[in-house]
C-alpha cells in the first residue's frame, strides 16, 4: 500500500528479522524520484507473533489498517488499526476496529476512503451472497466511530468470491479478485484475476465489476492489485 504522498510503501512477508508469521514492513524514499529504502520491520506495535499482514494506509498517512490473527479478536483474522500524531512520529500500539466491523468468522483487507468516510472490507460473515463479500462502514465525520457495515450488494458481490480489495487515491474505482484456492467467477483468464468496480462520485453507487482483461489478467494467479498515488 503506497502512502498519498508517495513517500512510504507498506509490505507485508516473512522475512528474515520478523517477529513471527508473516509481518508489516515499510520502505521508505524522501522524494517520489528517489529510489525506495531498505524494508524495515513496524517492530512489536503493529506485528505479533501471528499472521500480521495486508496493510493500507489511509490519506492523511495518520491511520494505518492490517489483518491479524493474533489472540484476542473477535473471529478468525480481525482488522487492526494503528495510528500516529504525524508522519513523522512512530506507529502507536495496534487497536482492534471493533465488534462493529470485525465478526466471528474472517473480516479482512481493509481499506478507508480518501475523505476519512468511508471503510471499505471483505467478510466471510453470513448474509452475504457467496464465499466471502465487500462490505462498507461509514461515518459522518473522520473523528466518529464507524457505522454499522452494510454488504455492497449482489451487483458488485457474487456468488464466487471478492477479495484483496483496494481504492484508487481519488476513491472512484474498488479493485478486488478473487483468492486462490476459492471460487472464481466466471469470465476470467485463467487463475484468480483482478477485477474493478466503478463509480462517477462519492455518492454514487458502484456499478457492475469488469474484468481488468488479458492485458492484466494471464492464466496463472493476478491478485492485490495497488494504485500509486
Amino acid at each position: 500500500s503506497f502512502s498519498y504522498d508517495g513517500l512510504e510503501m507498506y509490505v507485508c512477508g516473512t522475512r528474515p528479522g520478523g517477529l513471527g508469521g508473516p509481518d508489516s514492513w515499510v520502505s521508505r524514499r524522501p522524494t517520489t524520484d528517489s529510489d525506495w529504502g531498505p524494508i524495515m520491520n513496524l517492530g512489536p506495535a503493529i506485528n505479533s507473533d501471528n499472521d500480521d499482514s495486508f496493510e493500507s494506509i489511509s490519506a492523511d498517512g495518520l491511520r494505518l489498517y492490517f489483518d491479524s490473527d493474533r489472540p484476542g479478536g473477535y473471529g478468525r483474522y480481525d482488522i487492526y488499526m494503528s495510528t500516529r500524531a504525524t508522519k513523522n512520529d512512530p506507529w502507536e500500539p495496534a487497536v482492534n476496529v471493533g465488534s462493529k466491523v470485525n465478526g466471528s468468522g474472517t473480516d479482512a483487507s481493509a481499506w478507508e476512503s480518501p475523505d476519512g468516510l468511508e471503510l471499505y472490507f471483505v467478510s466471510y460473515r453470513s448474509g452475504g451472497y457467496g464465499n466471502s463479500d465487500i462490505y462498507v462502514a461509514k461515518r459522518a465525520r473522520a473523528t466518529d466511530p464507524w457505522g454499522d457495515p452494510v454488504n455492497l450488494g449482489s451487483l458488485v458481490n457474487s456468488p464466487y468470491s471478492e477479495h484483496y480489495i483496494s481504492l484508487s487515491p481519488d476513491g472512484l474505482l474498488l479493485f478486488f479478485c478473487e483468492p486462490p484456492g476459492e471460487p472464481l467467477r466466471p469470465g476470467g483468464y485463467g487463475g484468480s484475476d483482478m477485477w474493478v468496480t466503478r463509480r462517477a462520485s462519492h455518492s454514487d453507487p458502484w456499478q457492475a465489476p469488469l474484468n481488468l482483461g488479458p492485458s492484466v489478467n494471464g492464466s496463472a494467479h493476478d491478485i492485490m492489485p495497488r494504485l500509486s498515488p
